[in-house]
């Protein structure tokens, strides 16, 4: 037993000693001159270093307006045909992705009685990804989205809109701002006809 443990062991030693050998000639393997100098441009490289959490500010902020049960998404968009209108959607609280889901659907059967989900939820204590989507903010804090097969362009804040141009300005429309800010009103109060008064007035704003 003893001969056989050392022999393993030897063999062993042995391999180690080739794998160094042998990593070491690749390491050792020369280079160009141009090579050496790339190498050391590289290595000069001064890379800045982020110093504030825009990414993170960004998503914080996000999340706070997802979770406000009050926020008005005027979301515009047109269907696929060549010359289609354009049409604007208020659409309260959030967008939700199809995918979204209060449980996990994934299981991994460890025995006959027991199993458990390698799916984790997100922060906002949902399963299922969500569809992809780009977001930001104004300068002016508006937020803005951009999603799906059918192009979709939402803001929390209503805008006018110049079909014929191709610059997007931004400007509030005072009308539906007030009708929008009242509802927002009636949704934080907890109003039995929310809703109803809410149509009535985005209808009244628009002129119908």
């Amino acid at each position: 037993m003893r001969l056989a443990t050392w022999k393993n062991g030897f063999w062993t030693l042995a391999l180690l000693v080739m794998a160094v050998l042998l990593t070491a000639g690749l390491c050792d393997q020369p280079t160009t001159s141009a090579q050496d100098a790339a190498l050391q441009k590289a290595n000069s490289n001064k890379v800045y270093i982020p110093k504030n959490n825009i990414e993170l500010d960004n998503y914080n902020s996000r999340q706070k307006i997802a979770d406000d049960p009050s926020t008005i998404l005027w979301c515009t968009s047109a269907f696929p045909i060549p010359s289609s209108p354009l049409f604007t959607i208020p659409v309260l609280g959030k967008l939700t992705s199809s995918t979204k889901r209060p449980f996990s659907t994934a299981t991994v059967n460890t025995t006959s009685a027991n199993s458990y989900s390698p799916e984790l939820p997100g922060p906002d204590g949902m399963y299922g990804a969500s569809d992809a989507y780009r977001y930001g903010f104004t300068p002016g804090g508006i937020y803005v989205e951009w999603s799906g097969s059918m192009e979709t362009y939402c803001t929390t804040q209503p805008t006018v809109w110049q079909r014929q141009s191709t610059t997007i300005v931004l400007v509030p429309d005072d009308k539906l701002v007030l009708a929008q800010q009242r509802c927002q009103a009636l949704v934080v109060s907890k109003a039995a006809d929310a809703a109803a008064q809410c149509q009535a007035l985005l209808q009244q704003a628009v002129g119908k």
